[in-house]
């Protein structure tokens, strides 16, 4: 009986063996290890399961799994507490690598702060970020093209369209009227100088041909090595900047190596560029019937004829057409010129870097090329950047690093009048539309054709131009830290910032320039140099049951610019161009000059932050700056900063409100400094005078050219900022709010002085202006789930400045107020277009048919500036972005846009273009032109032939070319896919992608772009990328 029952036992114990490793036979084994992505430390304790089944396992102390799985193509699933899970299929592999992203709770997230880095929830001040996901997903090739419309109060135009052209930037607001209102920018933790070239100060040259001038500072800066953008809003934040921080910081933050696997990554994209219609201008036909309907209407009025006045026809010639009804009939071939000008604009680029380490030694090197062939002719820019940052471990107390970039621009100038534009004379593009369309590029001789203007050159001839920019960047920040004690550190940063910029410009002769027939040359050589060493103390402590974080140093600043240009003109030949200016034979104008600036800066700083409970939040800033700028006895000005923060969600008596997952609320107060304006203002110069002769010698005088004032000091600016951070829904919705006042006090202005004094104008403290407003910023997650998932960004905010004190040198006109706005604009209002005699008002009797109605506001019966009334306002009291960013099983999809409101803007097109076409000369227009009031288009909106006789008596302007400028610009929409893993072997990811820039401008504004308030600018345009990126 016991022999049968330990018989079938046995059987049992083998019937289960043999089914057991019949399963095993069927399984794999796979291994592999765990780490964390951001510093490449193993993971112990992991969970790692096969997906559907109950199979799995755990990593070993050293981040190490080895599990078996039914197949290798199965899919594993990975967890760990204070990471994100990730599914990972197999795809055949039997090791895997496994990088574990940590979990970033709301409130957690790291900040740049300036000298120390903070959890985003114990920041007391008025910040924005942005990621590097969010810079990959905006998709531009600048980084301040990338900002645009990305933060509340963060205010951007764009000057220029031209390749890396410039862009205004301010931070709520500019409140300094002669002053820079341009904020701070820190790469790396090193403050860089944001003048808008090293060949600004060129463009006052002799003639205005330059184009290229306004140039971004951050123009040789490559988007993709950057890691964050943190912007400093409030003095509470930027006052650890002191002297140079009035207007605001934009910390960049670059991408640094992390520990583990090397890893490579190479995108490529081409971008195609089409400029949009610039202004519809006239056909030949339309151009002649045209013409001729001015000349005859022109004809009337000379002759004093119906509807001008009331002279006989029989008394005077008869009319002569310009154009015969054959002539119009049968059209002329004619030029368009801004095809000839124009073209399709090809991007060209490449970025491939390398990243990795260990726990000692940590690379990130990066290289870019862009090669941009932009819209318009003889406008290019290449540029060549690499990058290489790197940290060493010494021991466990030392650890060096070193951000190192150098950058080489390229640049071929289109000529287009310098930075904002310029008359016909200087710029092709204002020729190209003045041009007559009817005539030929060449006359039956071979040279160019001209106009009624000799001093216009032909668009063509703009094209002979040669006008070459060659800059160089080196830039390097090594830094030093010493970890004496848990809680303390010393840290040591250097930096050396070198630009030069090489300037070759050459009018050939062939040009048939009338100012200069022979030709003209100019070379110019600039550079820019900034050093700094810079060294604090970082102390963290418990202290009375808080978290204390103190930082304390010292910094040395020394900037220095030089150049010299030289000039010549008048060349037999054009076969040296600018090669060999020694041949140019008009000595009397040539010429020679140079310049040297040097300026330094001597600072200590100090924040200090306390936490206590979590919840209750303490900063301190101070610095104190001495600038070689001012005299000793104003020289060094101390800038304070102090902000509150308390976490109402962190106390009980919330605690019964669900929906509530956040709410920090902020108060903020600090001053900052502007110096911007002044370059050695504070003292006596003296420049080399007229040479006099006494005897039979010449003797060279010096002359007082600028009187010192020892008084001079800084502009200062304090801001007082309230705000609330909070999030709802699980923090699915989170925000912050703000509401601000900024003051700027002794605002740095020059003024007149006495007729009889030699020098006109003295540097000095004048005035006060003030900025209020308010911000919102708000993140949703709108959808969350495995396959689909979207997510959005909407920002907002108002701005006014007011001025509180003028300067009570200058006396203002009686219809300015005291107080008013700055960007005020003032004027007659108008009521449309005298199209009978029935229209003429009482207060016009000598107006003419065709003349703009002007309204008389005080009813008195004339015209005078007692009429002049506030008809808008020049800056944009309402700033939006908007954006959201799509997600589904590999596709992804972002769109952004961005927009101004509530400002208005003066069509400086529309009088440009209609002064021209007025008269009898043979320039081309737009088919706006038909809208003139004739005798024989009564119904003309536009004003007519005769001259205005209360024009003279306005001394301010009118609304009757002022425009709303509001305007809504999509700004980029990007579509991409990533390729699942399984089909990339190797390549950890790949994605491809196409990217639409610049889609629509939606605008009630008649003229070319809202954003180019200057006339004839170098025009925008709308782009389409494809591109690759690839993760190896």
């Amino acid at each position: 009986m016991e022999f049968e029952f330990f018989r079938k036992r046995f059987l049992l114990v083998v019937i289960i063996s043999l089914v057991s490793q019949l399963s095993v036979i069927g399984q794999e084994v796979l291994t592999g290890k765990v780490y964390d992505s951001e510093d490449g430390e193993s993971l112990p304790g992991v969970n790692i399961a096969v997906k559907g089944t109950t199979m799995g396992g755990a990593t070993n102390s050293e981040g190490e799994f080895s599990i078996r799985v039914p197949s290798l193509e199965d899919t594993l699933v990975v967890s760990f507490i204070g990471y994100l899970p990730q599914e990972i299929p197999i795809n055949g592999r039997v090791y895997i690598s496994i990088a574990l992203e940590q979990e970033i709770l709301v409130g957690e997230e790291i900040v740049a702060l300036g000298y120390s880095d903070q959890r985003q929830k114990d920041v007391t001040g008025a910040i924005s970020t942005v990621s590097s996901e969010e810079i990959k997903s905006i998709g531009r090739t600048s980084v301040n093209q990338m900002l645009q419309g990305q933060a509340a109060g963060l205010n951007l135009q764009t000057r220029s369209a031209q390749p890396g052209g410039g862009v205004t930037v301010n931070i709520r607001g500019a409140i300094s009227p002669n002053g820079n209102n341009t904020p701070l920018y820190v790469i790396d933790g090193v403050p860089i100088t944001n003048n808008s070239s090293s060949v600004a100060g060129l463009e006052d040259a002799t003639l205005g041909f330059f184009g290229g001038i306004d140039r971004d500072p951050l123009s040789y800066l490559n988007p993709n090595d950057i890691e964050s953008i943190s912007i400093l809003k409030d003095a509470s934040a930027t006052a650890i900047y002191g002297s140079s921080a009035a207007n605001g910081v934009i910390l960049i933050t670059t991408k640094s190596g992390r520990a583990g696997a090397v890893q490579v990554n190479y995108s490529g994209s081409l971008t195609m560029q089409r400029t949009r219609d610039y202004f519809p201008m006239l056909t030949g036909n339309q151009f002649m019937v045209e013409q001729d309907r001015l000349a005859y209407d022109r004809y009337l009025f000379d002759n004093g004829l119906f509807p001008y006045g009331t002279n006989d026809p029989s008394s005077v010639p008869a009319y002569q057409p310009l154009f015969t009804e054959q002539e119009i009939l049968d059209g002329v071939t004619g030029t368009d010129w801004f095809d000839l000008i124009f073209r399709d604009g090809l991007i060209n680029e490449h970025n491939l870097s390398v990243s990795g380490g260990n726990e000692n030694t940590k690379v990130f090197t990066s290289f870019n090329y862009q090669d941009n062939t932009a819209v318009l002719e003889n406008s290019k820019l290449t540029r060549y950047s690499g990058r290489l940052n790197v940290e060493q471990k010494l021991s466990n107390v030392i650890t060096l690093s070193v951000k190192s970039t150098v950058g080489r621009l390229l640049g071929s100038n289109a000529s287009t009048g310098g930075n904002i534009g310029g008359s016909e004379t200087f710029n092709m593009i204002q020729a190209a539309y003045a041009y007559s369309p009817v005539i030929e590029v060449f006359d039956e001789n071979g040279n160019f054709n001209s106009t009624h203007n000799p001093l216009i050159m032909s668009p063509a001839a703009f094209l002979e131009i040669s006008d070459n920019t060659e800059t160089s960047k080196i830039f390097a920040a090594p830094k030093i830290e010493v970890q004496f004690l848990p809680s303390l550190k010393l840290t040591g940063i250097a930096q050396v910032d070198y630009e030069s910029t090489n300037r070759n410009f050459y009018l050939p002769r062939i040009t048939n320039n009338t100012q200069l027939p022979d030709g003209m040359a100019q070379k110019n050589e600039n550079t820019i140099e900034n050093y700094s060493a810079e060294s604090y103390l970082t102390y963290t402590s418990t202290v009375f049951g808080g978290d204390l974080s103190v930082v304390f140093g010292a910094g040395y600043y020394e900037t220095s610019s030089s150049g010299f240009s030289l000039e010549a003109v008048g060349f037999f030949t054009d076969a040296f161009r600018d090669n060999n200016v020694g041949v140019a034979t008009e000595l009397l104008q040539n010429s020679v000059n140079s310049y040297r600036n040097q300026r330094t800066k001597l600072s200590q700083f100090f924040r200090s932050n306390y936490s206590f409970k979590d919840r209750y939040i303490l900063s301190v800033v101070a610095r104190r700056d001495g600038s070689s700028i001012f005299s000793e006895n104003n020289q060094y000005g101390i800038f304070p900063g102090i902000s509150l923060a308390w976490i109402l969600s962190e106390e009980k008596f919330l605690n019964d409100y669900e929906k509530l997952s956040s709410l920090k609320l902020r108060i903020g107060y600090g001053q900052s400094g502007n110096e911007s304006i002044l370059s050695g203002n504070t003292l006596e110069l003296y420049s080399p005078g007229y040479p006099f002769v006494i005897g039979q010698t010449a003797y060279n005088g010096i002359a007082l050219s600028q009187v010192a004032n020892p008084d001079l000091t800084w502009e200062t600016v304090t801001t007082i900022n309230l705000g609330i951070d909070f999030g709802v829904f699980t923090n699915r919705i989170i925000g912050k709010f703000d509401l601000y006042q900024r003051t700027a006090n002794d605002l740095l202005d020059f003024n007149q002085l006495p007729s009889n004094n030699a020098v006109g104008i003295v540097a000095d403290n004048v005035g006060s202006t003030r900025s209020e407003g308010i911000e919102l910023e708000l993140n949703t997650s709108n959808i969350l789930s495995n396959k689909f998932s979207w997510y959005s960004n909407f920002n907002i905010s108002y701005n006014k400045s007011y001025w509180n004190e003028r300067n009570p040198r200058v006396a203002l006109s009686p219809y300015i107020g005291e107080n008013d706005e700055l960007g005020t604009i003032y004027g007659w209002k108008t009521d449309g277009i005298i199209q009978s005699e029935d229209d003429i008002p009482v207060h016009m009797p000598d107006a003419n048919l065709g003349n703009v109605i002007y309204v008389d506001i005080n009813n008195d019966g004339r015209l005078d500036s007692e009429d002049v009334v506030k008809i808008g306002n020049s800056v944009p009291r309402w700033r939006i972005g908007f954006g959201n960013d799509f997600n589904y099983r590999g596709f992804d999809l972002s769109i952004y846009m961005y927009g101004s409101l509530d400002f208005q803007i003066y069509n400086n097109y529309a009088p440009n273009i209609f002064s021209i076409s007025q008269s009898t000369n043979p320039s081309n227009t737009t088919n706006l032109i038909r809208d003139t009031w004739s005798a024989d288009n009564t119904e003309g909106t536009r004003p007519g032939l005769a001259n205005n006789p209360y024009d003279g008596n306005n001394p301010a302007g009118s609304d009757f070319d002022l425009e709303n400028g509001d305007f809504i610009r999509i700004s980029n929409i990007n579509f991409g896919y990533t390729f699942p893993s399984k089909f990339l072997g190797s390549i950890n990811s790949a994605r491809i992608f196409i990217s639409m820039q610049d889609i629509a401008l939606i605008t009630n504004y008649s003229g070319f772009d809202p954003e180019f308030s200057e006339p004839n600018p170098y025009p925008a345009s709308y782009s389409t990328t494809l591109g690759i990126d690839i993760n190896f």
